[in-house]
């Protein structure tokens, strides 16, 4: 397969059109948009912009069916948890959680993100679809509600530690880290989630910053101080989950862009680059010869190439392919892909006045959820065709 005439986002800013060709689960070449076209190319009606599937460094899959849970400004994530909050965990643990997870799934395809790093329990491998959920770590919730955390601090392990620290504005935030930092046997193995109230000083002894800035806007009108924690830790991008923040993805990208904290660049490595390789995720996060072939397309809406990657929205998404295979695109592109439709299942949606292909079985899912969630309501996100 040939991805053909696409302007490839590129960090040493060689913004032009090229070819992308795809052999198996992986990029074979790029060559000039003026060689020959091959059967099973693809060409578009329009210019458009190619960049690897996104990395999301932090998400609750099986928690984005309700809508943001705030009634104020907290003082931190325990605050926040205590604020009449038993009823939406009733209601969400209500509803299976295979439900939830894969719902989960869809909102990070749906916004071009190809790989999740799951910051809760897990389906198994066989139940699992779509994109890439990354488990290689050891979950530590936080330092309030893992009464293990000490241990698992401690623990000697080659693999990532990941948790929540210094998600709050107080005391109490601002202390945590010292306190991991106490405990901690391998700090430089530990990915830190919030990181609020989190100095540059203490910072640096780790290995990673999750940052989640919409998430924590919402929740207590404080993001971390990314501006002078990027010159001592690698910063890769989370969304948390709708329960704390909003579902449009990219609103939550153009919001970080407005905050100046990382540049235009330093942007898009945290979504691709940065996570691939902090977390070793071995051929992801570019598009390159021999790299994986998670490959997004979308309508180059904009002259620069950052301003089209931020100016984004789903409706504008036309094709995503992972390892290789096209999970998701645009009916204008329909007529180009007749084997595809008839060797993979697909089902049709519509996101606001586009129509979507998608490798997934939504209706079944949104059936399901409908049973299982009389209050579920999907229609303000897309329609089924």
């Amino acid at each position: 397969m040939i991805l053909n005439n696409v302007y490839i986002l590129d960090l040493n800013q060689d913004f032009r059109k090229q070819n992308i060709q795809i052999a198996g689960k992986k990029i074979k070449a790029i060559t000039d948009s003026n060689a020959a076209k091959v059967e099973n190319s693809i060409s578009f009606s329009e210019d458009v912009i190619a960049f690897p599937g996104l990395t999301n460094s932090h998400e609750h899959l099986a928690v984005n069916l309700h809508s943001i849970h705030k009634r104020r400004i907290y003082e931190d994530y325990i605050d926040w948890a205590s604020d009449d909050f038993q009823e939406t965990v009733d209601e969400i643990n209500s509803i299976p959680f295979n439900l939830r997870y894969q719902w989960g799934i869809l909102k990070n395809v749906l916004h071009g993100f190809t790989t999740v790093v799951q910051h809760d329990n897990f389906l198994s491998e066989d139940e699992e679809t779509l994109i890439d959920v990354f488990k290689n770590f050891k979950l530590i919730h936080s330092i309030h509600y893992d009464k293990k955390w000490k241990a698992k601090a401690m623990l000697p392990s080659s693999q990532k530690k990941i948790i929540h620290l210094s998600e709050g504005t107080n005391t109490k935030m601002r202390n945590e880290a010292k306190k991991l930092l106490k405990w901690s046997l391998q700090p430089k193995n530990t990915i830190i989630v919030h990181a609020i109230n989190v100095t540059a000083e203490e910072a640096k002894h780790f290995g990673g910053l999750v940052w989640c800035p919409n998430s924590n806007l919402h929740l207590y009108n404080k993001t971390a101080n990314v501006l002078e924690l990027k010159k001592v830790i690698p910063i890769v991008f989370g969304t948390d989950s709708i329960i704390s923040s909003d579902w449009n993805i990219w609103k939550h990208i153009r919001e970080a862009r407005a905050l100046h904290c990382l540049t235009d660049v330093e942007l898009y490595e945290s979504l691709t680059t940065t996570p691939a390789k902090i977390f070793n995720l071995k051929g992801k996060g570019k598009i390159a010869k021999n790299a994986l072939a998670d490959i997004v397309i979308a309508k180059k809406k904009k002259q620069s190439q950052y301003d089209s990657l931020y100016d984004l929205n789903s409706e504008d998404i036309l094709l995503i392919v992972k390892s290789g295979k096209i999970i998701f695109f645009d009916d204008t592109l329909k007529n180009q892909l007749t084997h595809e439709l008839e060797s993979a299942e697909f089902e049709k949606i519509k996101i606001k006045n586009t129509v979507k292909h998608i490798r997934f079985g939504i209706k079944k899912l949104v059936d399901d959820l409908q049973k299982s969630f009389p209050n579920f309501s999907h229609e303000d996100i897309f329609t089924i065709v």
